[in-house]
C-alpha cells in the first residue's frame, strides 16, 4: 500500500545528500567572523586598533546593494591618515577596497560607492602616519543584494 509521507528510497537519498549542506549554513557565521578578524589582524600588523578620530557615514537603508554611498572622515590634523581599507564581512570577498592616501590625508574626506551582498556592518580601517590604526563601522540594511544574488533583508 502506498503512503504519501512514507520514506521512499528517493527521499532517503535526497536527505542523505542534503545533510552535509545543512552543516555549511550553521558554520557560515563563524567563518565570516574568522575571515573578518584575519583581515583586521593583517591590516593592523599586531598594533592595537582604536575607535576614535574616524567617522564612517553610510545610509541606514540602501534600496540596492549595487551602489551604496560611503563617506569616511577624519579630523585629526596632528596625525594624518596614510592608508584606508574598507571591509564588508558578509560579501563573498571581505576586502572591498584599499586606498593609499599619502601624507596629504589631513583632514581626510574620502567618498566612494561600494557593492554589498546583503544587510551588514561595513568596517573602515585607517592607518596614520604615526603608526596608529583606527576603526569605524556602520550598519547598512540592503533591500536588494548587489553581488549577483538577492538575499532577504535581515532584521537588525
Amino acid at each position: 500500500m502506498w503512503r504519501p509521507n512514507a520514506p521512499t528510497r528517493r527521499r532517503v537519498l535526497s536527505w542523505a545528500l542534503a545533510a552535509p549542506c545543512l552543516g555549511s549554513f550553521t558554520s557560515s557565521a563563524a567563518a565570516t567572523a574568522a575571515r573578518t578578524d584575519s583581515e583586521i589582524a593583517l591590516f593592523a600588523a599586531g598594533r592595537p586598533v582604536d575607535t576614535g578620530d574616524l567617522t564612517l557615514e553610510v545610509p541606514e537603508v540602501a534600496e540596492s546593494g549595487y551602489s551604496v554611498p560611503v563617506v569616511l572622515r577624519s579630523g585629526g590634523a596632528d596625525d594624518p591618515i596614510t592608508r584606508v581599507r574598507l571591509l564588508a564581512p558578509d560579501n563573498p570577498l571581505v576586502r572591498i577596497a584599499t586606498f593609499h592616501v599619502g601624507d596629504t590625508g589631513c583632514p581626510l574626506r574620502l567618498a566612494t560607492r561600494i557593492r554589498l551582498a546583503r544587510s551588514q556592518t561595513v568596517i573602515a580601517l585607517a592607518e596614520t602616519a604615526g603608526g596608529r590604526v583606527l576603526r569605524a563601522e556602520g550598519m547598512v540594511a540592503v533591500v536588494v543584494g548587489g553581488c549577483g544574488f538577492d538575499l532577504p533583508l535581515e532584521p537588525g
